[in-house]
């Protein structure tokens, strides 16, 4: 707690630009003074990070706040409950390398009020053994996501289709950047531009254009495809909230209690 007192809460300043608060998140996330296992493990260090953080959103605004909950909630949170454990060994690799996610659900016609019912599509390929995300245009362009520009990974829900059959909306974890930090081949993302608040962090639009990622992006911990068949599986009475919409129920808890604290 005094670590990330010290080194995070105490860092920020008013008036910050989007640049420094993503940059100030890469250090926290390295130095693993909140894990991203912590969700699971140690919850009320967890919930207690977002109340710490809250109480400067009064003098230095909103945008760490949200950036925070965004990494270590919808993100990675949503990697620890669905994936599989060598899904979740990647997590390690991303917080000691200090990289950062966002989650890239909302589009211009779809998001939580449609039901989590996308217009993204995930296709799979089976003699290439990949998926193929697609946008399908405008309307289903990735809009308004929290740290889209600055990510490196993302976790997007996409309609999953194999052989013509749509399965509905399942999390893909996916990496937008490569080692040199430049937009990995049919990723395209853009500034939504400024805001009346909150332009200490950055907000996107992301758009996938025929972009392949490999068979092990489905996040599977409940359903999956069969690399050589496509056959799909999924386990019995797990509904879609349960597959994509755990962090939307936790996030809600961390808004609230922010709230408190704010107040």
């Amino acid at each position: 707690r005094e670590v990330f007192q010290r080194e995070f809460v105490d860092a920020l300043a008013p008036n910050c630009s989007y640049a420094q608060t993503a940059k100030l998140l890469r250090r926290c996330v390295r130095t693993g003074a909140v894990s991203f296992f912590d969700i699971e493990r140690n919850p009320e260090k967890f919930f207690e990070a977002h109340r710490m953080l809250a109480k400067r959103a009064n003098d230095c605004g909103p945008g760490m706040w949200i950036r925070f909950t965004v990494q270590f909630n919808l993100c990675a949170g949503t990697v620890v409950a669905l994936a599989s454990k060598s899904q979740r060994a990647r997590l390690k690799e991303m917080q000691a390398k200090g990289k950062l996610g966002c989650f890239c659900l909302t589009e211009r016609l779809a998001g939580v009020n449609s039901g989590l019912v996308v217009n993204t599509r995930a296709t799979y390929d089976r003699e290439r053994r990949l998926f193929v995300i697609d946008s399908g245009g405008d309307d289903g362009t990735k809009n308004w996501i929290s740290q889209g520009l600055t990510a490196d990974v993302a976790v997007v829900i996409a309609e999953l289709v194999v052989d013509g059959k749509n399965y509905g909306p399942h999390g893909f974890f996916v990496r937008l950047r490569d080692g040199m930090g430049r937009l990995v081949r049919g990723v395209t993302v853009g500034d939504m531009g400024a805001k009346t608040t909150g332009n200490d962090l950055d907000n996107a639009w992301v758009r996938f254009d025929s972009f392949a990622v490999p068979h092990d992006a489905l996040l599977n911990k409940y359903a999956g495809v069969d690399a050589e068949t496509g056959a799909y599986t999924k386990k019995a009475g797990i509904r879609t909230m349960d597959m994509i919409g755990q962090r939307l129920f936790t996030g809600r808890v961390a808004v609230a209690q922010a709230a408190l604290s704010f107040a």
